[in-house]
Parts: structure tokens; C-alpha cells; sequence
């Protein structure tokens, strides 16, 4: 499995705009009003000293809005709460762009205080946003506009930016803070009540393919943290969108697999097949089974597999596998295979399988002593020209049933070479055992070429 987490400079670069400066309401409290105008003085000084002069005028601006938050809170002013947090958060923004202009020219900077930061500022603007929606002391509801506007507007600019907590938390080992980062990148259209329901939809559409890799990073990160049912309920929502999908069901089956769920385990083998068209799902599967020695429930639930799906390729894909590697029905193996192909004529697997059940079919009946002469160490013999004859014809005979095989593997085994030239390992040394059977002495020995080249 993967990690997708992304580059930080993916969602730094470009928010400058999100937090420019613009006018707004008039502030809360005009004590701490007077501290910021006095830290943006400093700041404009470009300086080192002037710099430290400003920090302090800003966290002295903060002690003021807090201690005034706390004491519009007890009187119930949610019109002088809607003010004050909305001024905290242009007060955040302020302390953040420090931070966020050293991200953005690649400068070092304080990734925990850059999380802390955002934090504060969601918390300020949502604040400040539902204090403005609230019922006042006689029960109205007075909102004002411009906050509403306001606060929509900073809280749009931050939607990517928990995307960046949660890789810097991943990136400094703190799985469980990089879980909860990404879980609040996540959630954050939905949860903010700033956004309508069509500009939550907005939101999403926009940044579907990192939303996509955000959810996968959280069952990863379950996964991990070995938060078993976390990363299924994670697997699950991350199973709607097509990043990862492979890694995902890997998750998902390794973390059944921890709880011992083997029921959870099966179905979830047969859906990562379906849902990827890859067979070493079932392959897992038939490896359990046989393991198990658990013929009669393989062939139990393959029945019902393509009784369920008669058009899925991957079912009958699955009823052949069963029957070529457990129960060695090999003429039902091929019907089956037959009818996977009929679906998907380049199916790789199936076209591979279908060659191998000539191959082991005509091997088993070799060695199992079906034939008088083919696969033993006795000559033909015959008193007599007439009895040699016999003989003969008995022996040419078992030839051509055994090459017939062959001859049916041959042009599967061929196509699948067509599809995956590049591929000699999975072909060559079955079409070399074909070739070679048939007497097709050239293109056996390149058989042989491709090989030797495929494996140095």
C-alpha cells in the first residue's frame, strides 16, 4: 500500500488572496482595535524589532478580545459576540500570514503553530457566523450582512489548509493529530454554517480529487494506528470516489482480517474483485479454501456467485478457478472460463487459466496412466507387422489426443502474448511447453530466448 499524501506547496501556493486585507463591520471592541492598528505599524517597519514590537501588540489584542468574548458570553450579547469573534478571526488572519508567507517562499516555519492558527481562525469565523444567526435577549434574529459575508469569505479561503495539517502531522509521526486533521479537512463544507448546500456541493465538485486522496489518507492512517473499525467506516466512504482503490480494499480486507472476521473477510475478497477486475483477490480466496480444505463451500459460494451475477466476468472467473485449482474439474473449469471470455475476450486471467486447463488436463491424464504408450517408458511392439501396425496406431492416436490439447491451449496462450508482449514470464514457458509438444521447434527455442532475457 501507498501513501497519497501530497506536497504542501499543492494547497499553500495561491491563497494570498483568500486572506487580503478588506474592510469589514466595525470592531468589537475597540481596545483591542487600537493594539492591532498599533502591530500593523510595526509590522510595516519591516524590521526585526519592530517585528517582535508587533507580535506583542497583536497577543496583548488577543487577551483583550478574550477577556471581552467572555464577558459578552455571560450577558448573552450574541450581537457584540458576532463582532468580537469576527474581529478575533481577522486578528488570527494577521498572526497567520507570517506563517503562511514563509510557506509559501519555502522558508522554515512552525508547522504546529500553523495548525494552532488555523484552528483558531475556523473557530473565530464560525463563531462569529452562528453569534450572527442567533436570537438576541428579546428572541430576534438580527443578522448582519456584512458578517455573514465576511466570515464566508475567510472560511472559503481556508478549505484546502486542514489538507496541510494533517500531511504535517503525518510527516512528523503524529498519526492519530494527522487523522484528526484530515478528518477536519474533510468535514469542513459541511460542518462550516456558513456555506448553503449548493456551495457545500460546489466545494466538493471543485476539489473532488484531493477530497478523494483525503479520505483515503484516513483509512491509511486508521489502518495504521490499527483502529480496525475506523479504517473500514473510512474504506467504505473512500470506496465511493476511484483513488486507491486497490490500496483501499487492501486496507479494508487486512483490517477484517485483524478482527478475525473471516465472513467480512470472503465478501470483501469477492467485492475488490468485482469492483478492480483483478483476480488475485480470489486467488486469496481459492488459497483459503484450500488451505482449509473447504471444497463444498468454495463450490457453494461460487454457484451462487454466477447464479447472482451471470453477466460479472470475475464470477465465472472465480467457478473456474475453483474448479481448475481445487476440485481439478477440468472440462467445467474451461466451460466456465469460456463463458468469462465471452464477456471480455481479452480477459488476461481467464485466457491464461484457459490455456493452463488444456496443459494440466492432458499432464493429469498422462500421468495418471490413461495412455498405453504416452507418458510411460514402454516401445511399440508387436509380433508381427500386423500387430506392430496395431500397436502403432494405438500410440499415433494417444499422440494426437495429447497434441489436440495443446493444439487448444495454443491459441489462448498466443493471445494473451498479444495482449502483454512485454509480459514473457507469464507466457513464454507454457507457450515453450505448447511449441515444443508440437513439434514447433523454432518458436519453442525463442520461447526458450524470451525466457532467459525475462530473468537475468
Amino acid at each position: 500500500m501507498k501513501k497519497y499524501l501530497l506536497s504542501m506547496a499543492l494547497f499553500v501556493c495561491g491563497l494570498t488572496a483568500a486572506f487580503a486585507q478588506q474592510e469589514g463591520p466595525k470592531p468589537g471592541s475597540w481596545k483591542a482595535y487600537d493594539k492591532i492598528k498599533m502591530g500593523d505599524k510595526f509590522m510595516g517597519e519591516r524590521n526585526s524589532e519592530s517585528f517582535e514590537k508587533a507580535q506583542a501588540a497583536y497577543a496583548e489584542a488577543e487577551t483583550i478580545l478574550r477577556d471581552e468574548i467572555e464577558k459578552a458570553t455571560a450577558e448573552q450579547k450574541v450581537d457584540k459576540l458576532a463582532q468580537l469573534y469576527l474581529q478575533s478571526g481577522q486578528l488570527q488572519d494577521k498572526l497567520f500570514n507570517t506563517i503562511l508567507n514563509n510557506a509559501q517562499q519555502g522558508l522554515p516555519f512552525d508547522t504546529v503553530q500553523f495548525c494552532q492558527r488555523i484552528d483558531n481562525i475556523v473557530a473565530s469565523y464560525a463563531a462569529a457566523a452562528e453569534n450572527n444567526n442567533k436570537p438576541n435577549a428579546k428572541g430576534k434574529v438580527k443578522a448582519d450582512a456584512v458578517i455573514q459575508t465576511y466570515c464566508k469569505f475567510r472560511m472559503m479561503g481556508l478549505t484546502t489548509l486542514y489538507y496541510n495539517c494533517g500531511a504535517f502531522m503525518d510527516a512528523m509521526g503524529k498519526k492519530q493529530e494527522s487523522v484528526d486533521y484530515f478528518q477536519k479537512f474533510v468535514d469542513f463544507p459541511r460542518k462550516a454554517v456558513v456555506f448553503s448546500p449548493t456551495e457545500i456541493d460546489s466545494i466538493y465538485n471543485a476539489g473532488a480529487k484531493i477530497y478523494s486522496t483525503a479520505r483515503f489518507n484516513l483509512a491509511l492512517q486508521n489502518y495504521y494506528l490499527k483502529n480496525w473499525d475506523k479504517a473500514i467506516a473510512c474504506c467504505d466512504e473512500a470506496l465511493k470516489d476511484t483513488v486507491g482503490v486497490h490500496d483501499l480494499y487492501l486496507i479494508k480486507i487486512n483490517s477484517y482480517g485483524e478482527k478475525k472476521d473471516s465472513a467480512a473477510w470472503k465478501r470483501t475478497l469477492i467485492e475488490a474483485a468485482q469492483r478492480t477486475g483483478k483476480s488475485s483477490y480470489l486467488q486469496n480466496l481459492m488459497y483459503y479454501y484450500i488451505q482449509n480444505n473447504n471444497i463444498a463451500e468454495a463450490d457453494e459460494l461460487v454457484t451462487k456467485l454466477v447464479a447472482d451475477y451471470p453477466n460479472d466476468k470475475m464470477a465465472w472467473y472465480m467457478k473456474g478457478s475453483i474448479e481448475l485449482n481445487v476440485k481439478k474439474d477440468y472440462a467445467a473449469a474451461r466451460e466456465s472460463f469460456g463463458k468469462a471470455l465471452a464477456i471480455d475476450p481479452d480477459f488476461q486471467d481467464a485466457l491464461f487459466n484457459m490455456g493452463t486447463c488444456y496443459i494440466n488436463d492432458i499432464y493429469d491424464q498422462r500421468v495418471s496412466g490413461k495412455f498405453k504408450y504416452i507418458g510411460t517408458d514402454r516401445r511399440i511392439e508387436g509380433k508381427g507387422e500386423a500387430a506392430y501396425k496395431k500397436e502403432k496406431a494405438i500410440y499415433d492416436q494417444e499422440l494426437a489426443t495429447v497434441r489436440g490439447y495443446y493444439e487448444k491451449a495454443k491459441p489462448y496462450l498466443e493471445h494473451l502474448r498479444e495482449l502483454t508482449p512485454d509480459d514473457a514470464k507469464r507466457w513464454a514457458s507454457p507457450l515453450q511447453m505448447v511449441y515444443s509438444s508440437l513439434d514447433m521447434k523454432e518458436q519453442a527455442n525463442e520461447m526458450d530466448e524470451l525466457l532467459r532475457a525475462a530473468n537475468q
